[in-house]
Protein backbone atom coordinates (compact mmCIF):
# COMPACT_ATOMS: atom_id res chain seq x y z
CA UNK A 1 0.00 0.00 0.00
CA UNK A 2 1.23 3.84 -0.88
CA UNK A 3 0.01 6.91 0.42
CA UNK A 4 -0.64 9.48 -1.69
CA UNK A 5 1.63 12.99 -1.26
CA UNK A 6 2.17 15.90 -3.43
CA UNK A 7 4.90 16.96 -5.67
CA UNK A 8 5.87 18.91 -8.13
CA UNK A 9 5.37 17.84 -12.11
CA UNK A 10 5.21 18.99 -15.45
CA UNK A 11 3.70 18.51 -18.64
CA UNK A 12 6.68 20.06 -20.34
CA UNK A 13 10.04 19.17 -20.48
CA UNK A 14 12.19 21.71 -18.49
CA UNK A 15 15.92 21.27 -20.59
CA UNK A 16 19.17 22.79 -19.96
CA UNK A 17 20.01 21.49 -23.06
CA UNK A 18 19.13 24.88 -24.76
CA UNK A 19 21.60 27.36 -23.17
CA UNK A 20 24.73 24.40 -22.33
CA UNK A 21 27.28 26.04 -24.45
CA UNK A 22 27.08 29.35 -22.91
CA UNK A 23 26.66 27.14 -18.99
CA UNK A 24 29.28 25.43 -19.49
CA UNK A 25 31.89 28.06 -20.11
CA UNK A 26 30.50 30.56 -16.91
CA UNK A 27 33.54 32.93 -15.96
CA UNK A 28 34.51 31.23 -12.09
CA UNK A 29 36.89 33.71 -11.59
CA UNK A 30 33.92 36.04 -9.60
CA UNK A 31 34.70 36.02 -5.86
CA UNK A 32 31.40 35.30 -3.90
CA UNK A 33 30.21 38.04 -2.13
CA UNK A 34 28.01 36.89 0.88
CA UNK A 35 29.30 35.32 4.19
CA UNK A 36 30.08 31.84 5.52
CA UNK A 37 29.07 30.40 9.50
CA UNK A 38 30.65 27.36 10.70
CA UNK A 39 28.47 25.39 12.98
CA UNK A 40 28.86 22.03 14.72
CA UNK A 41 25.97 19.24 15.01
CA UNK A 42 26.56 18.01 18.53
CA UNK A 43 27.00 14.53 19.24
CA UNK A 44 23.81 13.19 21.17
CA UNK A 45 21.60 10.37 22.26
CA UNK A 46 19.73 8.41 19.23
CA UNK A 47 20.20 9.00 15.71
CA UNK A 48 23.34 11.30 15.89
CA UNK A 49 26.75 9.04 15.90
CA UNK A 50 28.97 11.56 16.01
CA UNK A 51 29.33 15.11 16.10
CA UNK A 52 29.68 16.91 12.72
CA UNK A 53 31.51 19.95 11.71
CA UNK A 54 29.69 22.46 9.24
CA UNK A 55 29.65 25.47 7.28
CA UNK A 56 26.72 27.53 6.11
CA UNK A 57 27.41 29.79 3.09
CA UNK A 58 24.34 32.55 3.15
CA UNK A 59 24.26 34.41 -0.48
CA UNK A 60 24.27 38.09 -0.73
CA UNK A 61 20.97 38.78 -0.78
CA UNK A 62 19.86 36.43 1.91
CA UNK A 63 17.55 38.58 3.83
CA UNK A 64 16.63 36.10 7.37
CA UNK A 65 13.31 36.38 5.84
CA UNK A 66 12.43 34.80 2.08
CA UNK A 67 13.17 31.58 1.99
CA UNK A 68 15.94 29.92 -0.42
CA UNK A 69 16.48 26.97 -1.84
CA UNK A 70 19.25 24.64 -0.14
CA UNK A 71 22.18 23.03 -1.90
CA UNK A 72 24.04 20.20 0.21
CA UNK A 73 27.46 19.93 -1.18
CA UNK A 74 30.22 16.91 0.14
CA UNK A 75 33.70 16.33 0.00
CA UNK A 76 35.42 13.70 -1.05
CA UNK A 77 38.06 11.27 0.21
CA UNK A 78 41.26 13.18 1.13
CA UNK A 79 39.54 16.79 1.09
CA UNK A 80 38.02 18.69 3.93
CA UNK A 81 34.21 20.49 3.35
CA UNK A 82 36.51 23.83 3.42
CA UNK A 83 38.20 22.36 0.08
CA UNK A 84 35.35 21.68 -1.70
CA UNK A 85 33.75 24.89 -1.15
CA UNK A 86 36.77 26.28 -2.86
CA UNK A 87 36.69 24.50 -5.43
CA UNK A 88 33.60 23.95 -6.77
CA UNK A 89 32.60 28.02 -6.84
CA UNK A 90 29.17 27.22 -5.71
CA UNK A 91 28.74 30.42 -3.89
CA UNK A 92 29.55 32.24 -6.58
CA UNK A 93 26.30 30.98 -8.04
CA UNK A 94 24.50 31.27 -5.12
CA UNK A 95 24.63 35.26 -4.68
CA UNK A 96 23.32 35.39 -8.31
CA UNK A 97 20.85 32.56 -8.19
CA UNK A 98 19.48 32.89 -4.59
CA UNK A 99 20.12 29.78 -2.67
CA UNK A 100 21.77 28.84 0.49
CA UNK A 101 24.72 25.95 0.25
CA UNK A 102 25.46 23.95 3.20
CA UNK A 103 29.06 22.09 3.66
CA UNK A 104 28.96 19.14 6.06
CA UNK A 105 32.05 17.92 7.17
CA UNK A 106 32.65 13.98 7.76
CA UNK A 107 35.19 14.91 11.16
CA UNK A 108 35.53 11.43 11.97
CA UNK A 109 34.68 8.34 11.38
CA UNK A 110 34.76 4.69 12.53
CA UNK A 111 36.49 1.68 10.82
CA UNK A 112 39.23 1.76 8.54
CA UNK A 113 39.38 4.04 5.51
CA UNK A 114 41.11 6.84 3.66
CA UNK A 115 40.84 10.44 5.37
CA UNK A 116 38.09 11.94 5.45
CA UNK A 117 35.61 9.50 3.48
CA UNK A 118 32.30 9.39 3.97
CA UNK A 119 31.53 5.41 4.69
CA UNK A 120 28.88 5.20 1.04
CA UNK A 121 29.93 1.51 1.35
CA UNK A 122 28.78 0.72 4.95
CA UNK A 123 25.33 -0.72 6.19
CA UNK A 124 25.11 0.95 9.34
CA UNK A 125 26.10 4.01 7.31
CA UNK A 126 24.09 4.06 4.64
CA UNK A 127 20.52 3.19 5.77
CA UNK A 128 17.88 5.51 6.87
CA UNK A 129 17.58 6.89 9.87
CA UNK A 130 21.40 5.20 10.73
CA UNK A 131 24.96 6.76 10.67
CA UNK A 132 26.17 9.26 8.60
CA UNK A 133 23.35 9.43 6.10
CA UNK A 134 21.04 10.23 9.33
CA UNK A 135 23.41 12.85 10.29
CA UNK A 136 23.06 14.50 7.20
CA UNK A 137 19.89 14.80 7.24
CA UNK A 138 19.81 16.48 10.95
CA UNK A 139 22.16 18.90 9.27
CA UNK A 140 19.43 19.96 7.12
CA UNK A 141 17.40 20.06 10.17
CA UNK A 142 19.29 22.22 11.71
CA UNK A 143 19.95 24.62 9.45
CA UNK A 144 16.20 24.62 8.80
CA UNK A 145 15.61 25.77 12.05
CA UNK A 146 18.30 28.48 11.79
CA UNK A 147 17.54 30.10 8.10
CA UNK A 148 14.88 30.12 6.37
CA UNK A 149 14.82 27.23 4.02
CA UNK A 150 12.47 26.20 1.01
CA UNK A 151 11.61 22.07 2.01
CA UNK A 152 10.39 21.77 -1.26
CA UNK A 153 13.87 22.89 -2.81
CA UNK A 154 16.66 20.89 -1.49
CA UNK A 155 19.44 19.90 -3.51
CA UNK A 156 22.70 17.75 -2.84
CA UNK A 157 25.96 16.88 -4.30
CA UNK A 158 29.35 16.15 -3.59
CA UNK A 159 32.69 14.56 -5.15
CA UNK A 160 34.05 11.10 -5.31
CA UNK A 161 33.20 9.57 -2.28
CA UNK A 162 30.87 12.80 -1.40
CA UNK A 163 29.06 11.90 -4.69
CA UNK A 164 28.37 8.20 -3.43
CA UNK A 165 26.98 9.45 -0.09
CA UNK A 166 24.95 12.00 -2.09
CA UNK A 167 23.41 9.31 -4.07
CA UNK A 168 23.06 7.54 -0.60
CA UNK A 169 21.01 10.51 0.93
CA UNK A 170 18.50 10.35 -2.24
CA UNK A 171 18.08 6.98 -2.25
CA UNK A 172 17.31 7.21 1.72
CA UNK A 173 15.69 10.32 2.10
CA UNK A 174 13.51 10.53 -1.10
CA UNK A 175 10.65 11.95 0.49
CA UNK A 176 12.82 15.13 1.66
CA UNK A 177 15.24 15.95 -1.22
CA UNK A 178 14.22 17.23 -4.58
CA UNK A 179 17.29 16.32 -6.82
CA UNK A 180 20.99 15.54 -6.52
CA UNK A 181 23.98 15.77 -8.63
CA UNK A 182 26.81 13.09 -8.32
CA UNK A 183 30.63 13.86 -9.45
CA UNK A 184 32.50 10.86 -10.28
CA UNK A 185 30.12 8.89 -7.98
CA UNK A 186 28.90 5.30 -7.36
CA UNK A 187 25.70 3.13 -7.23
CA UNK A 188 23.68 2.67 -4.22
CA UNK A 189 25.00 -0.46 -2.61
CA UNK A 190 28.14 -0.71 -4.12
CA UNK A 191 31.24 -2.17 -1.91
CA UNK A 192 34.25 -0.54 -1.90
CA UNK A 193 35.42 -3.06 -4.79
CA UNK A 194 34.11 -0.19 -7.15
CA UNK A 195 36.58 1.82 -6.90
CA UNK A 196 40.03 1.91 -8.58
CA UNK A 197 42.37 2.33 -4.87
CA UNK A 198 45.20 -0.16 -5.44
CA UNK A 199 46.87 -1.17 -8.81
CA UNK A 200 47.03 -4.95 -8.30
CA UNK A 201 43.26 -4.73 -6.70
CA UNK A 202 40.66 -4.97 -9.48
CA UNK A 203 37.63 -3.43 -9.78
CA UNK A 204 34.54 -5.81 -8.69
CA UNK A 205 31.21 -4.39 -9.28
CA UNK A 206 27.77 -5.78 -8.06
CA UNK A 207 25.29 -7.37 -10.05
CA UNK A 208 23.04 -4.68 -11.44
CA UNK A 209 19.81 -6.69 -10.52
CA UNK A 210 20.76 -6.87 -7.45
CA UNK A 211 21.95 -3.00 -7.12
CA UNK A 212 18.00 -2.31 -8.92
CA UNK A 213 16.79 -4.21 -5.52
CA UNK A 214 18.37 -2.30 -2.98
CA UNK A 215 17.61 1.01 -4.69
CA UNK A 216 14.29 -0.03 -4.92
CA UNK A 217 13.98 -1.53 -1.10
CA UNK A 218 15.61 2.43 0.15
CA UNK A 219 12.97 4.13 -1.59
CA UNK A 220 10.21 5.56 0.18
CA UNK A 221 8.97 7.90 -2.45
CA UNK A 222 9.89 7.98 -6.04
CA UNK A 223 13.49 8.85 -6.83
CA UNK A 224 14.50 12.16 -7.00
CA UNK A 225 15.79 13.97 -10.23
CA UNK A 226 19.38 13.21 -10.59
CA UNK A 227 21.99 14.80 -12.62
CA UNK A 228 25.75 12.09 -13.42
CA UNK A 229 29.16 13.30 -13.97
CA UNK A 230 31.82 11.25 -15.16
CA UNK A 231 35.05 11.49 -16.49
CA UNK A 232 36.35 8.74 -19.29
CA UNK A 233 39.51 9.53 -18.38
CA UNK A 234 38.99 8.78 -14.34
CA UNK A 235 41.97 6.59 -13.45
CA UNK A 236 40.21 5.56 -10.02
CA UNK A 237 36.29 6.25 -10.41
CA UNK A 238 35.62 4.20 -14.05
CA UNK A 239 33.44 5.59 -16.30
CA UNK A 240 31.22 2.25 -16.38
CA UNK A 241 30.43 3.15 -12.38
CA UNK A 242 28.68 5.95 -13.71
CA UNK A 243 26.70 3.94 -16.22
CA UNK A 244 26.06 1.60 -13.68
CA UNK A 245 24.47 4.48 -11.67
CA UNK A 246 22.82 5.30 -14.62
CA UNK A 247 21.06 2.13 -15.33
CA UNK A 248 20.19 1.76 -11.66
CA UNK A 249 17.99 5.32 -11.88
CA UNK A 250 16.74 4.42 -14.80
CA UNK A 251 14.98 1.29 -13.63
CA UNK A 252 13.86 2.87 -10.70
CA UNK A 253 12.19 6.14 -12.53
CA UNK A 254 11.39 3.64 -15.17
CA UNK A 255 12.60 5.61 -17.89
CA UNK A 256 13.88 4.29 -21.50
CA UNK A 257 17.36 3.41 -21.75
CA UNK A 258 17.01 5.88 -24.70
CA UNK A 259 17.33 9.79 -24.29
CA UNK A 260 15.01 12.19 -24.74
CA UNK A 261 17.19 14.86 -25.86
CA UNK A 262 21.75 14.95 -26.08
CA UNK A 263 23.98 17.53 -26.82
CA UNK A 264 27.64 17.60 -27.31
CA UNK A 265 30.36 20.19 -27.94
CA UNK A 266 33.79 21.27 -26.59
CA UNK A 267 34.71 23.29 -23.92
CA UNK A 268 38.23 24.69 -22.84
CA UNK A 269 39.64 22.03 -25.33
CA UNK A 270 37.38 19.30 -23.67
CA UNK A 271 34.78 17.23 -25.22
CA UNK A 272 31.82 16.44 -23.64
CA UNK A 273 28.27 14.55 -24.20
CA UNK A 274 24.96 15.35 -22.08
CA UNK A 275 22.12 13.29 -22.66
CA UNK A 276 19.23 13.70 -20.40
CA UNK A 277 15.90 11.36 -19.56
CA UNK A 278 12.44 12.77 -19.46
CA UNK A 279 9.22 10.21 -18.06
CA UNK A 280 6.02 9.97 -20.06
CA UNK A 281 4.95 13.11 -18.71
CA UNK A 282 7.80 15.23 -19.93
CA UNK A 283 9.70 15.25 -16.57
CA UNK A 284 13.78 15.39 -16.70
CA UNK A 285 14.43 12.63 -13.97
CA UNK A 286 18.06 12.08 -14.96
CA UNK A 287 20.93 13.77 -16.79
CA UNK A 288 24.10 11.81 -17.61
CA UNK A 289 27.35 14.46 -18.62
CA UNK A 290 30.68 12.90 -20.01
CA UNK A 291 33.74 14.59 -20.88
CA UNK A 292 37.32 13.10 -22.47
CA UNK A 293 40.33 13.46 -20.92
CA UNK A 294 40.18 15.05 -17.29
CA UNK A 295 41.38 13.61 -14.25
CA UNK A 296 39.32 12.23 -10.92
CA UNK A 297 38.36 15.22 -9.61
CA UNK A 298 35.69 18.69 -9.45
CA UNK A 299 35.80 19.40 -13.05
CA UNK A 300 35.93 22.78 -14.49
CA UNK A 301 36.02 24.13 -11.11
CA UNK A 302 38.87 27.00 -8.82
CA UNK A 303 41.86 25.70 -8.74
CA UNK A 304 42.57 23.46 -5.47
CA UNK A 305 42.62 20.11 -4.28
CA UNK A 306 41.04 17.20 -6.53
CA UNK A 307 40.16 19.67 -8.71
CA UNK A 308 40.84 20.65 -12.57
CA UNK A 309 40.46 24.22 -13.93
CA UNK A 310 40.25 22.76 -17.62
CA UNK A 311 37.42 22.13 -18.98
CA UNK A 312 33.34 22.75 -19.03
CA UNK A 313 31.90 24.60 -15.59
CA UNK A 314 30.03 21.91 -14.22
CA UNK A 315 28.95 23.56 -11.04
CA UNK A 316 26.95 25.73 -13.66
CA UNK A 317 25.62 22.92 -15.26
CA UNK A 318 24.61 21.44 -12.08
CA UNK A 319 23.10 24.35 -10.66
CA UNK A 320 20.52 24.90 -14.00
CA UNK A 321 19.65 20.86 -13.11
CA UNK A 322 18.64 21.60 -9.93
CA UNK A 323 17.00 24.86 -11.08
CA UNK A 324 15.34 22.93 -13.64
CA UNK A 325 14.62 20.43 -11.09
CA UNK A 326 12.56 23.43 -9.21
CA UNK A 327 10.34 24.61 -12.29
CA UNK A 328 8.34 21.35 -12.36
CA UNK A 329 5.77 22.92 -10.36
CA UNK A 330 2.59 21.95 -11.31
CA UNK A 331 1.14 19.91 -8.59
CA UNK A 332 0.35 15.85 -9.38
CA UNK A 333 -0.41 13.05 -6.84
CA UNK A 334 2.58 10.88 -6.46
CA UNK A 335 2.66 7.71 -3.68
CA UNK A 336 5.01 7.20 -0.94
CA UNK A 337 5.24 3.53 0.85
CA UNK A 338 3.75 4.46 4.46
CA UNK A 339 6.87 4.85 7.06
CA UNK A 340 6.96 2.12 10.06
CA UNK A 341 6.88 2.96 13.11
CA UNK A 342 10.86 3.70 13.72
CA UNK A 343 11.07 5.43 10.40
CA UNK A 344 8.28 8.19 11.04
CA UNK A 345 10.26 11.05 13.18
CA UNK A 346 13.00 10.73 10.76
CA UNK A 347 10.90 12.63 8.19
CA UNK A 348 11.95 15.86 10.01
CA UNK A 349 11.75 18.08 7.12
CA UNK A 350 8.11 17.47 6.12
Amino acid sequence: MFMQRQIARTKIIVSVTSNIDALLSQDTSIAPKGRSVDLVLPKSAGQIRRSRDYRVYLPAGYDGQTAMPMVMALHGCKQSHLEIQVVAGLDRIADREGFIVVYPSITSHTAFRSRNCWGWWMHRQRIRGSGEVGDLLQIVSAVSRDYAIDQDRLHVCGLSAGAAMSVVALANYSDVWKSGASVAGLAFGESARAVKYAKFVPVKYKPIMMLNRLLKRALVCEAPDLLIIQSAADKQVDLKASEILAQTWRTATSLSDEPTETASGKTQNTPWRYAQYADNEGRVRLGYFTVEGIKHGWIGGNAGKYSTTEGPNVSELICAFFSASQQALSPVESYCRPLVAQEQHLSVLR
